[in-house]
């Protein structure tokens, strides 16, 4: 019985450092590596329109790579997944406008962790473009134009300056799509690596 109490306080203890442990939120500090595998993760789940399988790596991503607090990270893979999912089984355009609202949660919590200065409504918005653009694949010139305006949203910078993983990301993207995962995470690794880059960038935002 000893024995049950001090495992359960252990236990205990161990959760609550979990939780409460000092953090410092940053768009910035991500593995390259990591993320790639997560996002392959992600568009894999989302083009199959599975929904709970999407929670895990999105929550990897805002707890892991970005060292968002535990709770935080959680509501927001709920509500990354909960969006994705709308958007991916919506019938029409006007049936994908739903996924803006859990969309502008999840960049409102974004920005007040991390203390990034991009706007929310605007960075939901530019996300569901990407999305959209994304399923259709004669339009990949318009997916890095709408991928670079968001990278330059998030990271401060200009569009121009996200350009190279802005197009970097169109291809891998284009490879998920034809079911290519192994190249598609190869490409996003990379791509990752030029975000790294860019965030290290000290322009002035747009």
């Amino acid at each position: 019985m000893r024995f049950l109490k001090v495992s359960f306080a252990l236990l205990v203890l161990g959760l609550a450092a979990y939780c409460f442990w000092p953090r410092t939120p940053s768009l910035k500090g991500f593995q390259p590596v990591r993320m790639a595998g997560l996002q392959t993760s992600i568009w894999k789940a989302a083009s199959e329109k599975l929904q709970y399988e999407l929670v895990l790596p999105f929550y990897q991503i805002y707890e892991g790579e970005y060292h968002l607090p535990p709770a935080a990270s959680l509501l927001m893979a709920i509500d990354s997944a909960r969006a994705l999912h709308s958007f991916h089984s919506a019938r029409d355009a006007a049936d994908q406008e739903a996924a803006l609202v859990p969309l502008e949660r999840v960049f409102t919590r974004l920005k007040d962790e991390t203390g990034a200065a991009f706007d929310p409504p605007l960075a939901a918005r530019t996300e569901l473009a990407v999305w959209g653009l994304r399923a259709d694949p004669n339009r990949q010139s318009d997916l890095t134009v709408a991928w670079s305006e968001l990278l330059g949203l998030l990271y401060g910078q200009p569009s121009r300056e996200a350009v190279p993983a802005a197009r970097t990301f169109a291809s891998a993207s284009r490879m998920a799509g034809a079911g290519k995962w192994s190249n598609a995470r190869t490409l996003a690794e990379d791509a990752w690596h030029q975000v790294q880059q860019l965030g290290e960038k000290n322009s002035p935002a747009r």
